[in-house]
């Protein structure tokens, strides 16, 4: 199958490279330095299997006038969908999957997992499990062997939109995550950590209620067992904190690498919303504020320091 990856960053690296390994044609599109960096030196996958270099990339700038994608797979954010229209002919497919979109775009699905850019070119999965949320579709099934070969879990559903509220909830916690350096095993595995996020969850769900919009169950990751787990059995987190975590989430890649980023994007969205209900989110409004301090100062140092500046 002819596939182009629109977007080459840790997303859209990690499952092209994979299914270009699995015999699929596999064309690039993204940033002019990334695809310079792949047509010149290829791309590197870190696997928890081992390693996998392709040593010969496509890109759509260089491929041919003639080639068609059978499939697009959007993996870009927010801020850079409004590009699409401005892709090269061979980027253009009929079909697109959109992944971690907002509601509402053709065949949408979302990633459960963690993959890390180390550089141009070179990508690590770094989630201890990893799941590809996708809907069903005969073109993706195809592509699933590939994934499903690295250690990724495919989960088919006939409407991944209705998980799209679950999805943006998980992800209110990127941000105090990626304001303190860490890893959200190792925020959550602090007393501190726990309790913004058990405040930055409770916000988000109050919201949702209010606003009578049910959230389907993730399959991991799940924002209302994890609030649940967070204020029944706080102790089973602890213990995340004395293992080895690499599963740096997409927002701290971004402003390590000094990138334009939806950093307080979804947080304030949140806030938003809940004063649309006649509801206040003061744990997700006082974190979109910090971002500043983080840009101009650096890093809080841990979970209680930023706590402490929260409360």
């Amino acid at each position: 199958m002819k596939v182009c990856i629109i977007g080459a960053g840790a997303v859209g690296g990690l499952l092209g490279g994979l299914a270009a390994e699995g015999g699929h044609e596999v064309c690039f599109a993204g940033s002019a330095a990334s695809m310079r960096e792949l047509a010149a030196r290829g791309l590197r996958l870190v696997l928890p299997g081992g390693r996998l270099r392709l040593r010969k990339v496509l890109t759509a700038d260089l491929a041919t006038a003639r080639w068609r994608p059978e499939l697009g797979i959007v993996a870009l954010k927010r801020h850079q969908l409004r590009e699409l229209a401005a892709l090269p002919p061979a980027a253009r497919a009929s079909e697109l999957l959109v992944l971690n979109a907002d509601e509402g775009r053709p065949l949408l699905g979302f990633t459960l997992f963690t993959s890390v850019m180390l550089q141009h070119g070179e990508v690590e999965l770094a989630s201890r499990r990893s799941i590809l949320l996708l809907p069903r579709h005969a073109a993706l099934r195809e592509l699933a062997a590939s994934w499903k070969a690295a250690g990724l879990e495919i989960v088919e559903n006939d409407a991944p939109e209705a998980l799209a509220g679950s999805f943006y909830l998980w992800q209110l916690l990127f941000l105090p995550a990626a304001l303190c350096h860490s890893t959200l095993g190792h925020f959550l595995a602090t007393q501190e950590g726990r309790e913004i996020a058990a405040g930055v969850l409770e916000e988000g769900l109050a919201a949702f209620r209010r606003a009578g919009r049910p959230l389907k169950k993730l399959p991991w990751q799940d924002p209302q067992e994890l609030a649940q787990r967070l204020a029944r059995r706080p102790e089973e987190f602890a213990a995340a904190g004395l293992l080895p975590d690499r599963e740096y989430n997409s927002l701290l890649q971004s402003i390590l690498r000094q990138q334009k980023t939806e950093s307080r994007e979804l947080n304030e969205r949140l806030v938003g919303q809940a004063a649309a209900q006649g509801l206040s989110a003061p744990w997700n409004w006082r974190l979109a504020q910090k971002l500043g301090r983080v840009t101009q100062a650096g890093f809080f140092r841990n979970p209680g320091e930023l706590h402490r500046a929260l409360v």
